[in-house]
């Protein structure tokens, strides 16, 4: 990815240094333990490290943030974010999306369909030359066929095929190997071996051919709570294929909702938790998209809207569109999210491991924003409210193998945290009320990041869409 002049005078007068600061006399949530809140601490960061939480601040501290009033918690983490600029807008935006997340508190993101221009900001960011959370790359996805109006992605038909693939994929770079559609069972075994003997994990859909044990015996990071409501039919239903996946789309998929047995849920979940998969079941996105709906006055009502241009907004409604010219009968979407929400929360009480993911910014729920409504959407079904924060901090640290870097908040660990007006654990809403971010060490304040979404805004808001056959 090549940064413009323009791209760069954007970028270099708002870069903060980072330094020695202190934030003083708030109540922290460490994420260490349900229930542990440590008052009237003295959270001192040096070098972009948490240096010391303490009663007191050393003298020698550059400056003093007042947190009296205010909750301190680890910086969020969205572990499925795609980008506009990933397909929709050039990558020299990405720069204005890279603020739009962190403003949202957002310190660390995964983006699960990668390209390498999005290795280059990851490297970018990471060396402090660009602003923006950690960026965890996914691979181009893999799938039996290239599909959509821009594919990411290699088609693999054959196992040799997909360990090729696989085996380039690490040597390049990515984080992860993304599985999508159609991948015969064959395939998916060799793509799972291959990328056991790489290390790298494998995430994304698992499809029709890869039921859900497969899936947890493969070691498979489940996303979007694929194959789930397949495992729950009865052995005499008459459908086979539910709503993982394209299954949203397909309206004799919708019947299999009658023949669901809803007493297997808690099995299912136990089973899940004890093979130690985690899952991201993207709740905002699907119950909202595919259940309950927005209406044209919502989503002008949004925080997102004045971010997109209207023709790239075009483009992402355009899915929209269709399925809401000819929905299933209200009573399905209403059991479609019922059941959702059941298996979730069924989920956190077995002891699965959550992942806090807002696949964005499909259908206009943007990046940064849809994780505050995937926490609300968490709890909204059930999860407590310290459940749901550990889906956005700890629990991404653990899958990333970085718990020793973020996701709690611990002498030592790199600094990103969220300074919050009031605390998330007596209402998750608060996840939003943001006073300040530090990202890598560096503290924003509140006037700093509404001066950044001010400039983000000026910028996404006249972005043209990409045509389709400028991208790969």
């Amino acid at each position: 990815m090549n940064l413009s002049a323009t791209v760069l005078s954007f970028l270099l007068p708002t870069l903060l240094p980072a330094g020695d600061f202190a934030i003083e006399h708030v109540r922290v949530i460490p994420m260490t333990g349900e229930g542990v809140v440590l008052e009237d601490r003295n959270v001192v960061v040096r070098d972009g490290r948490i240096a010391s939480i303490a009663s007191e601040t050393p003298r020698d501290v550059d400056r003093r943030v007042d947190g009296r009033g205010k909750f301190l918690v680890p910086g969020f983490v969205d572990m499925h974010s795609h980008l506009l600029s990933d397909d929709r807008i050039a990558d020299e935006f990405a720069p204005a999306e890279m603020d739009v997340i962190l403003a949202n508190g957002v310190t660390t993101i995964r983006d699960p369909i990668g390209k390498p221009e999005l290795l280059g900001v990851r490297e970018r960011i990471a060396a402090g030359e660009m602003r923006g959370p950690t960026l965890y790359v996914g691979s181009p996805q893999l799938s039996a066929r290239a599909f959509g109006r821009v594919y990411h992605g290699v088609a693999v038909t054959a196992p040799e095929e997909a360990r090729a693939a696989v085996r380039r994929f690490k040597e390049e770079g990515y984080d992860a190997i993304k599985t999508t559609f159609g991948l015969t069972l064959p395939v998916y075994d060799a793509i799972v071996a291959a990328a056991k003997e790489a290390s790298i994990p494998v995430i994304g859909h698992l499809d029709a051919n890869v039921d859900l044990r497969r899936g947890l015996e493969a070691g498979h990071q489940i996303e979007h709570l694929d194959r789930f409501f397949e495992a729950l039919l009865r052995e005499d239903a008459p459908v086979r294929r539910s709503l993982s996946g394209s299954g949203v789309w397909q309206r004799p998929a919708w019947e299999s909702l009658d023949h669901l047995d809803e007493s297997r849920i808690l099995a299912l979940a136990k089973e899940v938790a004890e093979s130690g998969v985690f899952n991201t079941p993207t709740l905002a996105f699907l119950n909202t998209s595919f259940g309950t709906g927005r209406t044209d006055e919502e989503i002008d009502a949004s925080p997102d809207v004045r971010f997109v241009s209207p023709s790239v907004r075009a483009e992402l409604l355009r899915g929209r569109a269709r399925y809401w010219a000819d929905p299933p009968p209200e009573a399905r979407r209403r059991r479609f999210v019922e059941l959702r929400n059941r298996i979730t929360k069924a989920l956190y009480e077995s002891g699965a491991n959550l992942m806090a993911g807002s696949d964005s910014p499909e259908w206009m729920l943007l990046y940064g924003f849809t994780l505050h409504r995937e926490l609300d959407a968490l709890v909204a079904a059930g999860v407590p409210p310290y459940g749901a924060l550990e889906a956005a901090t700890r629990n991404p640290a653990e899958w990333l193998g970085a718990l020793d870097e973020f996701g709690t908040i611990e002498v030592g660990k790199r600094a990103d945290l969220v300074l919050l007006a009031a605390s998330p654990l007596d209402d998750i809403a608060n996840t939003k009320r943001i006073e300040g971010v530090v990202a890598h060490g560096v503290w924003y304040d509140r006037e700093t990041l509404d001066r950044m979404l001010d400039a983000a805004a000026a910028r996404l808001s006249k972005a043209p869409p990409l045509e389709a056959e400028k991208t790969r």
